[in-house]
């Protein structure tokens, strides 16, 4: 004689099965919010991390940038030539010359900048003179540090309270 009889086992086996289903279910619901949790502390640390950047990068662009501060302190553009147009100094198919010159000086020296703003038309005329002289060839790229030379060398020559040092070609272009 049986204690227990089939409806009795399968009960208790229904009654184990849905005990292990809810300890199942609550597991599989505590690992999901621990990898919700993870997901989310790793998407904010990346955002963190990518807005802030690293203290190495913030140090750098700080120390750019009082270098960059202490470079210019004092100095500004002479751009009164502007843009001068000259044809070179070839004989068959001259090619034309297109330069927007300027130069870096003192703020602080007055005297050298009205100079300046008084000879800004010998400036502009000095500069066709020394484009027009050229060749074509004579104009590359590969030319550009001796075209530069022969600029501030016709500038200083018609300077007399000061000296240029250094010149730029913001925009050049040889047209053939």
């Amino acid at each position: 004689m049986a204690l227990w009889s089939d409806e009795d086992v399968k009960a208790r086996a229904l009654e184990e099965e849905a005990r292990k289903a809810r300890r199942g279910a609550g597991l599989a619901r505590a690992l999901a919010l621990v990898a919700g949790l993870l997901v989310l502390v790793l998407v904010a640390g990346s955002v963190y991390g990518l807005v802030s950047g690293t203290r190495l990068q913030k140090l750098r662009s700080e120390t750019e940038g009082t270098q960059l501060r202490v470079e210019l302190t004092g100095r500004t553009a002479f751009t009164g030539i502007g843009t001068v147009r000259a044809k070179s100094a070839d004989r068959k198919a001259p090619a034309i010359v297109v330069a927007t010159i300027a130069f870096p000086y003192d703020s602080g020296d007055r005297p050298f900048a009205e100079e300046l703003g008084r000879k800004s038309a010998v400036l502009r005329a000095a500069a066709l003179v020394v484009l027009s002289s050229k060749k074509a060839a004579d104009l590359g790229p590969a030319f550009e540090g001796a075209l530069k030379a022969a600029l501030r060398d016709a500038f200083n020559a018609r300077l007399s309270l000061g000296k240029v040092a250094e010149i730029w070609l913001s925009d050049f272009a040889l047209i053939q």
